[in-house]
């Protein structure tokens, strides 16, 4: 009887590991098989915009005066040609209508040549900048759509295009343009910005987990299949493929054999 309710408890913590095992073996080996689907998908180059002024008078002097009055201060609204500094030789007026956003110096200092005494920037006249690496800058073209958001407007999204992209200082510059901005957006403040590069209809798309070096693994008719793919858009959740490589019935394993 004792051998009998040994050999019983044996053969059970046996079954239990073998459960175990295969259990494990389901859940954590085996892969998933997802069928691919046709549909629209769209990719996106993302970066963090800027707004800037398209409109700024930096003053500086050409030669080495005495500062002796300042006719505005930080935050004024002035209108072209109106005072701004007076100096030991001469006055000077503003070219732009706009506000003082910065005074470097004060009354009675001495102005250097090529040295800032204030600046003057149009709030209304703005545009978005962004910086991109050098793969990123080659898939951007003219007019291609952006779409903005700015933190606490998380609702509102904002349209605009490339205007221009060009090189500065080893940087990649893209400058974008929208027909307004919502009220309270100034220079300085940024931007989550996404340009559309690519928009694809009717799609052959499977997960882009599934692909691993430019391969993926499938049942085609319920045999295994190790294809390499030619890949479309992606947009980090989904990819293209092309060239019909995908057939509707195809199993798409994503995760270990």
């Amino acid at each position: 009887m004792f051998m009998n309710k040994r050999n019983l408890f044996i053969a059970g913590g046996i079954v239990i590991v073998i459960v175990a095992f295969l259990a494990y073996g389901f859940f954590f080996k085996r892969p998933n098989i997802v069928k691919p689907k046709v549909g629209s998908i769209v990719e996106a180059i993302y970066a963090l915009g800027t707004v800037k002024s398209d409109d700024i008078y930096n003053l500086k002097m050409g030669i080495t005066s005495g500062l002796t009055k300042l006719y505005v201060t930080e935050g004024d609204l002035v209108e072209k040609g109106q005072k701004l500094i007076a100096t030991e030789s001469s006055d000077f007026s503003s070219p732009i209508q706009g506000t003082v956003t910065r005074i470097y110096l004060d009354k009675g200092e001495t102005v250097m040549p090529g040295i800032s005494v204030l600046t003057v920037m149009d709030l209304t006249k703005t545009f978005i900048q962004i910086s991109l690496d050098q793969s990123s800058a080659l898939r951007i073209k003219k007019d291609q759509k952006a779409e903005l958001s700015f933190e606490n407007l998380r609702g509102t999204k904002i349209i605009g295009k490339v205007q221009k992209i060009y090189p500065s200082d080893g940087q990649f510059i893209v400058r974008l343009e929208t027909e307004s901005l919502p009220a309270g957006i100034l220079p300085g403040m940024t931007a989550d910005v996404a340009i559309e590069v690519a928009k694809r209809d009717n799609a052959m798309l499977i997960p882009a987990n599934s692909i691993h070096r430019g391969q993926i693994r499938m049942l085609r008719n319920g045999n295994p299949v190790t294809l390499n793919v030619k890949i479309g858009a992606v947009n980090g959740e989904l990819a293209e493929i092309l060239d019909g490589q995908i057939l509707p019935d195809d199993e798409i394993l994503i995760g270990k054999e």
